[in-house]
């Protein structure tokens, strides 16, 4: 917010956790016409994610066209002030360009022209920014909601979703064509992602990430793919001696009702099995719902998400031998996409909220 009067005698959030992860959080055009605003990022966090500027649909519209104006403008920001990129997103069901995996009366393409428009799509993005980016969020949200693991995680995958926005274009048009005699199938979009980024951006490390992470079924289908394609890459004749999918990132929208710290151990503790680093990639904190806003919070609701919070990166800071960032979602409550739940660290004024005071203590 424009009018938010930072205090940057506060001590800063990566230098607490330096030795542990990384802390960072989202930018958005409008903040680059806020000097106060960029001066707080550059006092608390050390990793940068772009808000929308780099989702696919902000990067290209039509076959051959691309617009890396924007996202230029935070890249170089953040190089000039030594603050890692976190490249978000390549591969999404949402705010995608149809022309990618679309024909033009909404059809899948074959799985010959998808692949061919993936890779196309890489090689300009990843390739445009090769040696610069921390790291890639590849693949954004790939699997269903579920509450039983088949043991398969193709079977999981989104694919022609009832609810609107969220089909998965890349499975149907992978799967148009696709040679079942042979194993084809639409989920070999998977390893295509990971492949292509590897080969056109080949210092960044490559994440899946999702949400509803730490839900045990969809936990597990999420590490066996991981494992799953690692085993794949592993016996590829242009394996590099590193994991093709090297991170796990959880996004980590939790509200108070539903959380359910157990599991969240638990998956950090499966997901560190399948070799992978992780990642915390969008981390907030509401309280009430949408129905029954919390906005400002205030009383026993800030004290306890304080202890929420302080118990989080207690967990995080046990497990920095697998933790390497935790980034927020929203740099105050008034300008995150949860508002009514007052989710992150600092009031919609920039003032530090006790679970701020917490973290830091």
């Amino acid at each position: 917010m424009a009018n938010c009067k930072w205090d940057l005698t506060l001590p800063s959030l990566y230098k607490k956790f330096e030795g542990h992860f990384m802390v960072g959080n989202i930018m958005a055009p409008r903040d680059f016409d806020d000097p106060e605003m960029l001066a707080m990022f550059r006092h608390h966090y050390n990793t940068v994610t772009a808000e929308n500027v780099m989702k696919p649909v902000e990067i290209t519209s039509e076959p051959g066209v691309y617009d890396f104006s924007r996202a230029d403008q935070l890249v170089s920001w953040a190089e000039k002030h030594k603050i890692a990129v976190v490249g978000h997103t390549l591969i999404w069901h949402g705010q995608s360009a149809p022309w990618l995996n679309r024909d033009a009366d909404g059809a899948p393409l074959t799985r010959a022209r998808a692949k061919a428009n993936m890779e196309a799509f890489i090689k300009a993005y990843a390739g445009h920014y090769s040696g610069r980016i921390y790291s890639w969020d590849v693949i954004n949200e790939a699997f269903r909601d579920i509450t039983d693991f088949s043991g398969d995680w193709r079977a999981h995958l989104r694919r022609e979703e009832p609810k609107a926005g969220n089909t998965a274009h890349w499975y149907l048009s992978y799967a148009n064509g696709a040679d079942t005699a042979k194993g084809e199938s639409g989920a070999d979009y998977v390893f295509d992602a990971f492949y292509f980024t590897r080969k056109h951006d080949p210092l960044a490390i490559l994440y899946y990430n999702d949400y509803n992470e730490e839900v045990p079924a969809k936990r597990d289908a999420i590490a066996c793919m991981v494992e799953d394609i690692n085993g794949k890459w592993l016996m590829h004749p242009e394996y590099d001696n590193r994991l093709l999918i090297e991170g796990i990132g959880m996004q980590s929208h939790h509200n108070h009702v539903h959380i359910n710290m157990q599991n969240i151990r638990d998956a950090i503790n499966r997901f560190a099995q399948t070799g992978a680093r992780i990642a915390i990639t969008e981390l907030d904190f509401t309280f009430g719902s949408a129905e029954a806003p919390v906005f400002p919070i205030a009383g026993e609701d800030a004290h306890a998400q304080a202890a929420y919070y302080k118990e989080l990166f207690e967990l995080y800071a046990t497990r920095s031998d697998v933790v390497e960032r935790v980034t927020f979602w929203a740099k105050d409550d008034g300008q995150s996409w949860r508002k009514w739940g007052a989710p992150v660290l600092f009031d919609a004024a920039g003032a530090a909220k006790p679970a701020f005071h917490a973290i830091m203590n």
